[in-house]
């Protein structure tokens, strides 16, 4: 007595279908790493970029450096005593306000 198994002929189509899903969301997987990854890099290089550009801000700002420019672009020397201007806070001038009364 010769038993033959036999396959339903639907199942092909269905582990055909399963194995092109498999595929197709692995393919996707990969594609999205890929993306999170290149995003990731962009960010690593704008915030290296952020704090090369917040150096040279500070760098352009530094008291030394403008007094260096004021002298050398612009002819300018440190201001006499009686070019000095002080500038009180609204608190300080209600307080000689007062004391002159």
């Amino acid at each position: 007595m010769i038993s033959r198994n036999w396959v339903p002929l639907w199942v092909v189509p269905v582990l055909i279908a399963f194995s092109v899903l498999t595929v197709w969301l692995r393919l996707s997987v990969v594609r999205t790493t890929y993306q999170i990854n290149q995003t990731e890099k962009k960010v690593r290089e704008m915030k290296q970029s952020k704090e090369q550009m917040e150096l040279k801000v500070t760098a352009l700002r530094s008291p030394k450096r403008l007094e260096l420019l004021a002298k050398t672009r612009f002819g300018l020397g440190t201001p006499r005593a009686d070019q000095v201007i002080h500038l009180t806070t609204p608190a300080e001038a209600d307080g000689i306000v007062k004391n002159a009364q």
